[in-house]
């Protein structure tokens, strides 16, 4: 039974005029008329006695009117209560990433995980290493997509998703006829080393094989694509990760390093949030978007 019609019946009852209820309610008069019509014919009784002075209740309505109104009461209780459920589980997803993963990763991820969480709202932060394990371990950030850092994992789980091969990245025109480029040719040559905390993950390649780097480590304020430029205008070297250079790798040489070194990349994040649901759905869809990219 519609509760709009129940409302309007008490609002006639109050009224003592289906016109002036119709007013009230927003209604013409005619389809005020037709719904209490169609009420009187769902429940089989007149509910209202029509006459030149108005509308009233009819005897039978008046019967039923301490039910009518507890059925007004409970509608009530049941729509306060969706909208408290609503708020209770309104949520804003906040994720941090590298501007790699979040360029090439976090379209998939995202919009798997929209279908199924439309009312959860996603907030994302791009930023360094440090900041984003510094970050999530603060409760600032729910999660992030990170490489694995050993010395700031403490106190976080991580969820791993797929290991990052890390290239030399050097200029186009560079004379070397290599299959791999060993990270010995590193030494004594200008080293663009990129920002945002990076050298965790470049430096340990650098000394691949135990060999203890003497590269001109140049630390740069630069992101990725501005890195690849300066090293297409001969202005250095540098490593730099397959995911990374998707789409960008302009005018520059990608070599495999010897020895060959990953990184790990994966989802940092706070004990507990298993007992999440939405921080549980974003890390299927997450995995889900990295099989299929890497099918």
């Amino acid at each position: 039974m519609d509760s709009k019609k129940i409302r309007a019946l008490l609002t006639i009852a109050e009224s003592k005029s289906i016109t002036s209820a119709a007013e009230k309610l927003g209604y013409t008069q005619p389809g005020l008329t037709n719904m209490m019509n169609s009420l009187e014919a769902e429940m089989g009784l007149e509910l209202l006695v029509r006459g030149k002075s108005g509308a009233k209740l009819s005897p039978y309505a008046l019967e039923l009117l301490p039910l009518f109104n507890r059925f007004i009461e409970a509608d009530d209780e049941l729509m306060s209560s969706a909208e408290r459920i609503i708020e209770k589980y309104k949520y804003s997803l906040r994720i941090g990433a590298y501007s790699s993963v979040a360029r090439s990763w976090l379209p998939a991820m995202l919009s798997s995980y929209k279908d199924s969480n439309i009312k959860t709202e996603t907030e994302l932060t791009v930023t360094g290493i440090r900041s984003l394990y510094s970050n999530v371990r603060e409760g600032q950030l729910d999660c992030a997509i990170v490489s694995l850092q050993d010395e700031l994992i403490k106190e976080l789980e991580w969820i791993p998703l797929h290991s990052d091969e890390l290239l030399a990245v050097i200029p186009e025109d560079a004379t070397f006829d290599l299959d791999a480029f060993p990270v010995e040719m590193f030494d004594g040559v200008e080293f663009l080393m990129p920002t945002g905390g990076f050298d965790m993950d470049i430096l340990p390649a650098l000394n691949g094989g135990g060999h203890q780097s003497r590269a001109i480590l140049r630390y740069t304020n630069l992101d990725d694509a501005a890195i690849i430029s300066m090293v297409s205008h001969n202005l250095g070297y540098t490593i730099l990760s397959e995911l990374v250079v998707q789409g960008i790798a302009e005018n520059v040489r990608l070599l495999k390093l010897s020895p060959s070194t990953f990184r790990k990349l994966g989802i940092i994040i706070a004990p507990g949030w298993e007992s999440d649901v939405n921080l549980r759905n974003f890390v299927s869809c997450a995995r889900e978007a990295i099989d299929k990219l890497y099918s």
